[in-house]
Protein backbone atom coordinates (compact mmCIF):
# COMPACT_ATOMS: atom_id res chain seq x y z
CA UNK A 1 0.00 0.00 0.00
CA UNK A 2 1.34 3.55 -0.73
CA UNK A 3 2.61 6.27 2.32
CA UNK A 4 1.39 8.63 0.87
CA UNK A 5 -2.44 7.98 0.72
CA UNK A 6 -2.03 6.81 4.56
CA UNK A 7 -1.20 10.86 5.74
CA UNK A 8 -4.28 12.37 7.69
CA UNK A 9 -5.71 15.21 5.23
CA UNK A 10 -7.28 17.42 8.42
CA UNK A 11 -3.60 17.52 10.08
CA UNK A 12 -2.30 19.01 6.67
CA UNK A 13 -4.79 21.74 6.86
CA UNK A 14 -4.32 22.49 10.51
CA UNK A 15 -0.52 23.18 9.91
CA UNK A 16 -1.11 24.86 6.85
CA UNK A 17 -3.67 27.23 8.81
CA UNK A 18 -1.22 27.76 11.32
CA UNK A 19 1.95 28.19 8.41
CA UNK A 20 -0.35 31.14 7.29
CA UNK A 21 -1.58 32.60 10.14
CA UNK A 22 2.01 33.13 11.39
CA UNK A 23 3.13 34.71 8.19
CA UNK A 24 0.21 36.84 8.17
CA UNK A 25 1.72 38.33 11.85
CA UNK A 26 4.90 38.57 11.06
CA UNK A 27 4.35 40.89 8.15
CA UNK A 28 1.13 42.76 9.79
CA UNK A 29 3.79 43.24 13.04
CA UNK A 30 7.50 43.55 11.24
CA UNK A 31 8.65 46.34 9.31
CA UNK A 32 5.81 47.31 6.86
CA UNK A 33 6.68 50.12 3.95
CA UNK A 34 3.25 51.12 4.32
CA UNK A 35 2.91 51.35 7.54
CA UNK A 36 1.92 55.11 8.60
CA UNK A 37 4.50 55.70 11.67
CA UNK A 38 7.55 54.88 9.85
CA UNK A 39 6.13 58.30 7.62
CA UNK A 40 7.13 60.50 10.50
CA UNK A 41 4.42 63.29 9.56
CA UNK A 42 2.58 64.83 12.13
CA UNK A 43 -0.83 67.10 11.61
CA UNK A 44 1.30 69.89 12.70
CA UNK A 45 3.43 69.79 9.44
CA UNK A 46 0.57 69.45 6.88
CA UNK A 47 -2.07 71.29 8.47
CA UNK A 48 -0.40 74.65 7.94
CA UNK A 49 -0.44 76.51 4.44
CA UNK A 50 2.69 78.18 5.38
CA UNK A 51 5.27 77.33 7.68
CA UNK A 52 7.08 79.46 10.11
CA UNK A 53 5.38 83.17 8.34
CA UNK A 54 7.72 86.16 9.22
CA UNK A 55 6.79 89.19 7.92
CA UNK A 56 6.78 92.89 8.66
CA UNK A 57 3.91 95.96 9.04
CA UNK A 58 4.47 99.18 9.18
CA UNK A 59 2.88 101.43 11.77
CA UNK A 60 2.94 105.11 11.52
CA UNK A 61 5.94 105.40 13.99
CA UNK A 62 7.59 101.96 13.81
CA UNK A 63 7.46 98.59 12.31
CA UNK A 64 5.87 95.73 13.71
CA UNK A 65 7.43 92.00 13.07
CA UNK A 66 4.89 89.34 13.34
CA UNK A 67 5.91 85.17 13.94
CA UNK A 68 4.03 82.45 14.21
CA UNK A 69 4.75 78.51 13.42
CA UNK A 70 2.09 78.23 10.99
CA UNK A 71 -0.78 80.11 8.74
CA UNK A 72 -3.63 78.97 6.88
CA UNK A 73 -5.10 81.18 4.30
CA UNK A 74 -9.00 82.13 4.83
CA UNK A 75 -9.71 84.09 2.29
CA UNK A 76 -7.90 86.50 -0.64
CA UNK A 77 -6.22 89.46 2.18
CA UNK A 78 -6.89 87.39 5.38
CA UNK A 79 -4.86 84.75 7.08
CA UNK A 80 -4.97 82.58 10.55
CA UNK A 81 -1.85 82.79 12.41
CA UNK A 82 -1.58 79.95 14.74
CA UNK A 83 0.93 78.71 17.53
CA UNK A 84 2.92 81.07 19.34
CA UNK A 85 2.21 84.10 17.23
CA UNK A 86 4.24 87.32 18.50
CA UNK A 87 3.74 90.56 17.33
CA UNK A 88 6.85 92.66 18.28
CA UNK A 89 7.98 95.99 17.78
CA UNK A 90 10.57 98.03 19.33
CA UNK A 91 8.09 99.46 22.26
CA UNK A 92 6.22 96.19 22.72
CA UNK A 93 5.45 92.60 22.46
CA UNK A 94 2.32 90.85 21.68
CA UNK A 95 1.69 87.42 22.19
CA UNK A 96 -1.42 85.12 21.62
CA UNK A 97 -1.76 81.04 20.64
CA UNK A 98 -4.29 82.64 17.01
CA UNK A 99 -4.82 85.81 15.32
CA UNK A 100 -6.71 86.60 12.30
CA UNK A 101 -4.62 89.11 10.21
CA UNK A 102 -6.01 90.83 7.26
CA UNK A 103 -3.06 91.69 4.83
CA UNK A 104 -4.76 94.26 3.02
CA UNK A 105 -5.83 96.81 6.08
CA UNK A 106 -3.07 95.43 8.03
CA UNK A 107 -5.27 94.82 11.15
CA UNK A 108 -5.13 91.87 13.24
CA UNK A 109 -7.46 90.31 16.04
CA UNK A 110 -7.67 87.92 18.52
CA UNK A 111 -10.66 86.06 20.81
CA UNK A 112 -7.89 83.99 22.62
CA UNK A 113 -5.80 84.52 25.67
CA UNK A 114 -3.38 87.51 24.67
CA UNK A 115 -0.47 88.62 26.52
CA UNK A 116 1.76 91.98 25.81
CA UNK A 117 4.39 93.37 27.46
CA UNK A 118 6.08 97.13 27.44
CA UNK A 119 8.10 99.17 29.43
CA UNK A 120 6.41 98.69 32.91
CA UNK A 121 3.42 97.55 31.75
CA UNK A 122 2.03 94.19 31.02
CA UNK A 123 -2.11 93.17 29.89
CA UNK A 124 -3.13 90.59 30.14
CA UNK A 125 -6.46 89.68 28.24
CA UNK A 126 -9.23 87.72 26.50
CA UNK A 127 -8.40 88.97 22.93
CA UNK A 128 -7.58 91.78 21.43
CA UNK A 129 -7.55 93.72 18.06
CA UNK A 130 -4.95 95.80 16.03
CA UNK A 131 -6.46 98.43 13.75
CA UNK A 132 -5.82 101.77 11.54
CA UNK A 133 -2.91 100.44 9.86
CA UNK A 134 -1.19 99.27 13.54
CA UNK A 135 -1.41 102.13 15.03
CA UNK A 136 -4.48 101.07 17.48
CA UNK A 137 -4.40 97.86 19.85
CA UNK A 138 -7.73 97.35 21.89
CA UNK A 139 -8.12 94.89 24.48
CA UNK A 140 -11.30 92.74 24.39
CA UNK A 141 -12.86 91.05 27.33
CA UNK A 142 -11.39 90.63 31.07
CA UNK A 143 -8.29 92.35 31.03
CA UNK A 144 -5.87 92.84 33.61
CA UNK A 145 -3.32 95.29 33.73
CA UNK A 146 0.15 95.18 35.76
CA UNK A 147 1.80 98.54 36.11
CA UNK A 148 5.61 98.17 37.19
CA UNK A 149 7.66 101.04 38.69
Amino acid sequence: MNNLLLINKKLILIIFFIISLVVIIFFTLGQNPFNKSSLNITKEEYSFDIKNPNFTINGRDEEISIKAKGASFIGTNEILLEKNVIFKSNTFTLKSPQVYFNQKNQTAYSKKNTTFISKGTTINAKGFEITNNGDNINFKGKTKVVLIK
